[in-house]
């Protein structure tokens, strides 16, 4: 491990021209406050409205996010997955969660404890500058998801999803596959009915846009036939062919 003319080295750089890995290791020997945590599917990482204290950096695994409202309704927000923070609002809001965090696949997290990640975003102006682009690339993604509801379709709001959990333009994440996402979480996910969900997951099937037998194979044709339909979606497709 290289060192830094200063002392020793960042736990993390470059995030805005490339988002480098999270060296953990570093952060735990400078920040501590840390331990390594074992989820099994459908175990909670924390739940809405609870006391919030920690910050989890996802190294394996698919965390689902979730709201419910006064009412009982409950909604989809997003997927967190490998190389993403989970529970990062804690550090700058109301000290509560305010989603749920459900595990979708056994997950292993490092925990972060609050004071930790403050001490390094004031003193580490690299970790700084690495936690930013992830809090600001996970509201540009719910701003996203806000847009495509009110302007797409269903059938190509399913597709955008589908694309995002195949880790299509995540930087360094490879992989087609989606595993423990059954269609009644897609159709929250894309505010439509479970069968209207099954209808276009056929139709995608029929057109050779994915596999779908348990786990959902999503092939390229997908991306390269709503490129046109959803231009939101071309953003996927620059940073895949660029990775």
């Amino acid at each position: 491990m290289s060192t830094t003319p200063d002392g020793p080295p960042p736990v993390a750089g470059g995030s805005f021209e490339s988002r480098q890995p999270f060296d953990i290791e570093a952060f735990v020997t400078r920040y501590g406050g840390t331990t390594r945590c074992a989820f099994k599917a459908k175990e909670r990482l924390f739940v809405q409205a609870e006391p919030a204290d920690r910050v989890f950096y996802i190294h394996e695994g698919q965390v689902q996010l979730t709201v419910v409202s006064a009412h009982g309704k409950e909604a989809i927000l997003s997927i967190a997955g490998p190389g993403e923070f989970c529970g990062e609002s804690s550090v700058i809001a109301d000290r509560v969660w305010a989603p749920t965090a459900t595990c979708i696949t056994d997950t292993i997290a490092a925990c972060l404890d609050r004071r930790s990640v403050v001490r390094a975003i004031r003193e580490d102006p690299a970790f700084a500058e690495f936690f930013s682009v992830c809090v600001l690339s996970r509201a540009f993604e719910l701003r996203d998801n806000l847009l495509s509801h009110l302007f797409d379709s269903s059938e190509v709001r399913l597709a955008r999803v589908l694309l995002r959990l195949a880790n299509y333009g995540k930087e360094g994440q490879q992989g087609t596959i989606i595993k423990a996402i059954d269609q009644e979480a897609l159709a929250q996910m894309i505010g439509t009915t479970r069968p209207r969900v099954n209808y276009f997951m056929n139709k995608f099937r029929k057109q050779g846009y994915i596999d779908y037998n348990g786990a959902i194979v999503v092939h390229d044709a997908l991306l390269k036939a709503f490129l046109e339909k959803d231009p939101l979606v071309s953003l996927l497709s620059e940073t895949s062919t660029a990775a």
